[in-house]
């Protein structure tokens, strides 16, 4: 009987996040995006299943919010028009129409009018088609409101944490000898309390004739703080026990490095836990280099200020 080799099985590494040994076999891609997304493929489903609009509704950008509103807005303005206006040119009172554009414009702003549940008065509907035209439209108006309603307060709601993280780590000195650091700070005007930071490294080993990550946490110089009213720079002392002992840039090169940056807090308004994260991959940490002073003098009274649009400066040492 003819024997089968079975291809070796890849041990997981406990560290991996949730990566999984097949994603930690991937070379030369980033496993996490800047803003925290991953840079994973998810396919096989439809999109109705594998979407949730409203989830999607909640996270999309405020810019992107609005704007889809006010185009759905629009649009559906325009569908009910072009139904009050195909149900003839006498399905509206109170009209002074003399073209077919001005019938039509009469009939999206008597649209407007009734989904808005507004009605001044001047328009109305005569015919049978236009009346149950209104009907439909003024209960579609009612759900939309609603659903509009809902979805803006549930945005208010929401907490989130907004955290400016430096565009590069660097390699400081630190006490005798350097560290690994990277800086943060809370965009917002709420206060974070109890906020937690861990550093997990990434590293590409070759084992077994396959390439494979493994992964380091990373001790921190402070991993907790209680208040985060400035600047937090989180350091990793880089001593004999650290993975990046005695190593240089051209090791993390070869070892297609990514070290993943997980901040926990509680927000203080809402007393409900926010979560954050981000990413650097080796040619975004600085050799040599340490973080510019941000601190400046307060204002109004202030004991001290920081300028947040230095968060991301550096300096080289020579």
């Amino acid at each position: 009987m003819k024997k089968y080799k079975h291809a070796p099985q890849i041990r997981e590494d406990k560290n991996d996040l949730g990566f999984g040994s097949r994603l930690s076999q991937q070379a030369n891609s980033r496993m996490m995006n800047r803003d925290g997304t991953f840079n994973v493929d998810r396919d096989g489903m439809s999109i109705i299943k594998s979407m949730s609009m409203y989830h999607w509704l909640i996270t999309i950008s405020w810019t992107k919010f609005l704007s889809m509103m006010a185009a759905f807005y629009v649009v559906v303005n325009f569908i009910f028009a072009f139904g009050y206006y195909f149900a003839g040119t006498d399905a509206l009172n109170g009209t002074e129409s003399t073209t077919m554009t001005n019938h039509f414009w009469n009939c999206f702003f008597f649209s407007v009018e009734t989904f808005a549940t507004i009605g001044y008065g001047a328009l109305n509907p005569r015919n049978f088609t236009a009346n149950w035209m209104m009907t439909f439209e003024a209960f579609f108006g009612l759900f939309c409101a609603a659903m509009s309603t809902g979805l803006l307060f549930a945005r208010f709601a929401r907490p989130n944490a907004k955290i400016l993280y430096s565009n590069n780590a660097v390699i400081a000195p630190f006490k005798d000898g350097k560290a690994l650091m990277v800086r943060i700070i809370n965009q917002r005007t709420s206060q974070l309390i109890n906020i937690e930071a861990q550093i997990i490294l990434s590293l590409m080993h070759e084992k077994d004739g396959r390439k494979l990550r493994q992964y380091h946490t990373l001790p921190l110089d402070r991993q907790k703080v209680t208040f985060f009213p400035l600047h937090w720079t989180i350091v990793h002392e880089i001593d004999e026990k650290s993975p990046l002992h005695n190593k240089d840039y051209e090791y993390l090169e070869n070892s297609e490095a990514e070290m993943f940056v997980l901040i926990t807090a509680t927000d203080e308004t809402y007393s409900q836990t926010v979560h954050s994260r981000s990413s650097y991959r080796f040619d975004e940490i600085v050799w040599g280099a340490k973080f510019k002073d941000i601190f400046e003098k307060g204002s109004s009274g202030k004991a001290i200020g920081v300028n947040m649009k230095r968060i991301h400066d550096f300096e080289k040492i020579e």
